[in-house]
């Protein structure tokens, strides 16, 4: 197998050893840490390999918001008894392969999923949203179960199962139903990318599934994502794809921008205190609509949640009418209507009342706080974000300035404020894509300029 240590950590270490006892026939593949002062040594003992790896007065990281994971940032001892990928991957097939028989049973609930399904997505998406509705995610990984999924039939019957487990079931009905389908052992996005050498097995912390004919990775775990909606921490990460005929190193796609894309269309219609009236309809596709079918499962609290995620864009807003659509099908978008009232719309400034352009706002503070970094920012995603605010002035109001409105655009992402006026109407339109979901260390201030002249277009005020 293998094993991974970190000499390096976010408090000073006086004296570091890592040491490793193994036969002296066994052969070991290292990946050594690359710290300066770091001394490796070897010595042969009664039939036994002593690797001795040393360090004295190791500085602590600096620890900075939104950073990759630690082998990104530390240096690290890996060690394997695998010389290949290839090596690693005929071992876990040897350990799981007897694990993935089904029953009857599952045999017949696979056949009455697939009848009168044509397309191999269809199928899929059958197949997906029974795994999701009948296991929940448990992850009980003791012992040898900790790389080594339980037997699917056992799954089935209890209603639960881990990563392992539920990838398992995936790939075992997706060849029932004659779907070509590989095992993926995932290094999530929280620990950091590593080097592709030396192969093993300890780099891993997920399982998912993957269907080559529409290369799509599926999550059993996100069990409110459709196929196509990967969570972020999959996106853009070292994967293993295992199949009885062999397996292979590879990266998974990051989603584009439109593949997270939240689309806001408020009509505001302002009274001369600053308070008023908003209807508003929002449409979510791709990697944020889980989240919101997950928090508004319960109808009887949808009003009050809603409300509570709203009042930072309109303080004190009361919702008296709201409807969701997409929370019970994984495979459309989730929309929301709502309509309410809110005391404060606009910013009373004297005789004048003040209001932005858009919810996005600030975005220097929200994505890059500090002036420069040491460590890559992870954005964990690319993203897309689209409101269309239409304001409606009461008699007595008049419009005395308006937004100009502008582009920002980079290699970055693009940020556009086009804004119209008809008659006591005046339509502020914000687009905002966020293109790239890591910034390395020497592209941070470029894109802590981008921002600033995002955030200088977001100043305006009607």
């Amino acid at each position: 197998n293998g094993d991974l240590r970190f000499f390096q950590g976010f408090v000073p270490r006086a004296h570091v050893e890592y040491v490793l006892v193994a036969p002296e026939a066994r052969a070991l593949v290292f990946g050594a840490p690359e710290l300066p002062g770091v001394s490796r040594s070897e010595a042969r003992e009664d039939g036994l390999r002593i690797t001795r790896f040393v360090a004295d007065d190791v500085p602590p990281l600096r620890e900075e918001p939104s950073m990759p994971g630690m082998t990104e940032v530390a240096p690290y001892v890996h060690v394997s008894t695998y010389a290949t990928w290839s090596e690693v991957g005929s071992w876990w097939w040897g350990l799981v392969q007897d694990q993935l028989t089904m029953g009857d049973g599952l045999r017949r609930t696979v056949r009455d999923l697939v009848r009168g399904k044509v397309t191999t997505r269809e199928k899929v998406v059958a197949i997906h949203d029974w795994v999701v509705a009948n296991t929940r995610y448990v992850g009980l990984e003791f012992g040898i179960h900790g790389f080594k999924p339980y037997r699917v039939r056992q799954i089935v019957e209890r209603g639960f199962g881990d990563c392992k487990d539920k990838a398992s079931l995936l790939y075992v009905m997706f060849e029932e139903a004659g779907i070509d389908a590989h095992l993926v052992l995932v290094r999530t996005r929280r620990n950091g990318r590593i080097e592709e050498e030396p192969a093993s097995l300890a780099v891993f912390d997920h399982a998912i599934a993957y269907v080559p004919e529409l290369d799509l990775y599926i999550d059993g775990t996100a069990e409110h994502s459709g196929v196509e909606e990967l969570p972020p921490m999959d996106q853009g990460v070292t994967v293993l794809h295992v199949w009885p005929e062999g397996s292979e190193l590879r990266r998974t796609p990051v989603l584009p921008p439109e593949g997270s894309q939240h689309t806001r269309r408020l009509e505001l219609r302002l009274r001369p205190d600053g308070s008023g009236d908003v209807s508003a309809t929002e449409t979510l596709v791709g990697t944020e609509a889980p989240a919101y079918r997950s928090r508004y499962q319960a109808e009887g609290t949808r009003a009050e949640r809603l409300e509570a995620q709203l009042r930072s864009l309109f303080p004190g807003l009361r919702i008296a009418r709201q409807r969701f659509g997409g929370l019970a099908s994984l495979e459309e978008p989730v929309t929301v209507r709502w309509n309410g009232s809110a005391p404060q719309l606009a910013l009373r400034d004297g005789a004048l009342l003040r209001m932005a352009p858009a919810a996005a706002g600030e975005l220097t503070r929200a994505m890059a706080t500090q002036p420069r970094r040491e460590h890559l920012l992870d954005l964990g995603g690319t993203s897309s974000y689209v409101e269309e605010r239409v304001v409606r002035l009461a008699p007595g109001l008049r419009v005395r300035e308006a937004p100009e409105g502008g582009t920002a655009e980079s290699p970055f992402g693009t940020l556009r404020l086009d804004v119209r006026r008809e008659g006591r109407a005046l339509t502020m339109r914000t687009e905002l894509r966020v293109a790239q979901d890591r910034i390395a260390p020497e592209d941070y201030a470029a894109f802590r300029g981008w921002l600033g002249e995002a955030d200088a277009i977001l100043r305006q005020r009607l």
